[in-house]
């Protein structure tokens, strides 16, 4: 370990003060709507006090930087850094694409306001863990990417999931080849998952399928747990017709078991990973493109 990164993103209030430009004017335009502005003010205090705790457990022959969310596509990670990711669990999936195979040690800065799936240790624990790594005997869990790879040869990475569709989310057509399995569709896209990102996207589609199978007695999807091999896809809202049918709807992708998807859209057709639309590969008709476990992984300390 050379050098410690510390990665953090602006609290909500610091948000709110950036838009309204004063914590003042911030106060009114949440009073004014009937909200109160001191969840947001204990949610700030919070994280500064777990920055500072963190801070402070560093070694002071460690050299440390700092880098926010919004400035880590600009940022150069080094081989041999220790990154400490503090705040919301999606930040964790932020930083992770731009890794190789530096250790990530997460830490909650909030169990209040922080469900804590993928942020694991205390702000307190920090000294604790660096001590670990400096002596090299932390310990690690690798987190698979799941890829989706083109037949023009590009590809697409994601630490929580890949959706396949139109960006404007409306019918998309396809044809889907899962094992001995093929069929045309239409549907509002697939979502294929890693075990990090079952606790985002797919674990809501878990939940209202749930809802909806609750007097039924419908299957349960079971989501991979983190460090897992196995993804999960689901198609949402496949609709059945004369020429599209609904047979493949949900699944697992394991490493020698892809899903291969194939655009039947002149134009709209996209990709995208780990809900970064802006990122979107285009899709278009004869695409082929095969999703499967990646061979890439981010390791995440776990003790």
């Amino acid at each position: 370990m050379d050098r410690v990164v510390l990665v953090t993103k602006a609290t909500r209030l610091e948000e709110l003060i950036v838009q309204h430009l004063t914590h003042g004017a911030a106060r009114f335009s949440l009073e004014s709507q009937g909200q109160s502005i001191e969840p947001y003010v204990a949610e700030d205090a919070a994280h500064r006090s777990a920055i500072a705790h963190i801070r402070k457990q560093i070694p002071n022959d460690v050299l440390t930087t700092s880098v926010t969310r919004e400035n880590l596509p600009n940022f150069l990670f080094r081989d041999n850094d220790l990154v400490i990711v503090c705040g919301p669990d999606g930040l964790f999936a932020n930083v992770a694409k731009y890794l190789t195979d530096q250790p990530v040690l997460t830490v909650n800065p909030d169990p209040n306001t922080v469900a804590g799936v993928l942020m694991l240790f205390h702000p307190k624990m920090v000294g604790e863990i660096i001590a670990k790594v400096r002596e090299g005997k932390h310990c690690v869990e690798r987190l698979p990417f799941v890829k989706a790879a083109f037949d023009d040869g590009r590809t697409l990475w994601g630490i929580n999931d890949i959706f396949i569709g139109r960006k404007d989310q409306v019918s998309a057509r396809y044809r889907v080849t899962y094992g001995s399995q093929e069929e045309n569709q239409s549907s509002s896209g697939i979502i294929v998952s890693t075990g990090v990102g079952s606790t985002g996207w797919i674990r809501s589609i878990q939940a209202m399928v749930a809802g909806l199978n609750r007097d039924g007695g419908g299957s349960k999807i079971l989501p991979p747990s983190p460090a897992s091999n196995r993804l999960l896809f689901v198609v949402r809202e496949p609709f059945p017709s004369p020429t599209t049918g609904t047979s493949i709807v949900t699944g697992a992708v394991l490493p020698n078991a892809p899903l291969l998807v194939t655009s039947q859209m002149p134009e709209g057709g996209f990709l995208f990973s780990d809900g970064i639309i802006e990122r979107a590969e285009e899709w278009g008709a004869g695409s082929t493109v095969t999703v499967s476990v990646g061979d890439r992984f981010v390791s995440r300390i776990i003790s």
